[in-house]
């Protein structure tokens, strides 16, 4: 069969974008389908809309009140399937999060980068769906963020300057805030490890990264041991080998279960 982008509410993608996304679709034959689904705080169920292609591919995860749940504090999340028509990742956009223009590409991008690691049979674990949902997907993030960080310089896309913009603002809202954080959930504490890896990794040439990290240190004291041994580990690992991507991965899969399981 051919393969194709699949194109819902218009997303556009820049030139550097649209490459990816072919090589993608050649490199791994993986339908893609881009698809906005606006949610907040207040939302209980996300319905695709009825003209989504493969939508029956879909609607098993976005039925799941544990995916409800995580997507509607995320900016995109990407779902991979198997039909009868062959293999299809869905790149969820959640717009009143993930900006526009040139914050919402680089949301994208950064779903690409997964979808392109899968492309290259680079191991992921399963999506376990439940409570257990979230500590499937920040696992896999603090991992893999690093080679998708690499391959969006390699490819160009302006992806530092809406990440950055970001952190400000998350930085601004931990200084107002005094003390330590109470009531953290356990997906929230694994979500904040894996911004934590990000930032120590990843923001090397941001001038706020250790005023960042010394906020996130005051405001949630209890993911500090597991964020600092994560990357630490992460720093002396070579992620782009994919068996010592899979050795990272049940490392960091381990370490933030025992951290879940020591939140009350």
């Amino acid at each position: 069969m051919g393969w194709a982008l699949f194109l819902v509410c218009s997303v556009v993608l820049s030139p550097a974008m649209a490459d990816w996304q072919r090589e993608i679709e050649r490199v791994g034959r993986i339908a893609v389908v881009l698809l906005r689904l606006p949610a907040n705080s207040q939302t209980t169920v996300l319905t695709p809309p009825p003209e989504t292609p493969r939508r029956d591919l879909l609607t098993p995860f976005t039925d799941q009140n544990g995916f409800v749940s995580q997507f509607k504090g995320a900016q995109a999340m990407t779902v991979n399937a198997i039909g009868t028509d062959g293999r299809v990742s869905f790149v969820l956009i959640n717009p009143l999060l993930a900006g526009s223009g040139a914050a919402e590409e680089a949301v994208i991008a950064h779903e690409f980068g997964h979808i392109w690691l899968k492309a290259k049979r680079h191991p992921a674990p399963a999506y376990t769906g439940g409570e257990a949902a979230c500590l499937s997907v920040h696992s896999l993030d603090a991992v893999q963020h690093i080679l998708i960080r690499e391959e969006m310089e390699r490819r160009r896309v302006d992806w530092k300057a809406p990440w950055y913009s970001g952190l400000e603002a998350a930085l601004r809202q931990m200084e107002s805030e005094p003390g330590a954080a109470a009531g953290v959930g356990r997906c929230q504490t694994l979500g904040q490890v894996a911004m934590w890896v990000d930032v120590a990794l990843g923001a090397g040439d941001w001038p706020r990264r250790a005023a960042f990290l010394a906020a996130m240190r005051r405001r949630f004291p209890p993911i500090v041991p597991a964020a600092e041994e994560i990357t630490e580990h992460l720093r002396g690992v070579e992620v782009a080998d994919p068996a010592r991507h899979r050795t990272a991965l049940e490392f960091v899969f381990d370490r933030m279960k025992r951290l879940a399981l020591s939140v009350r």
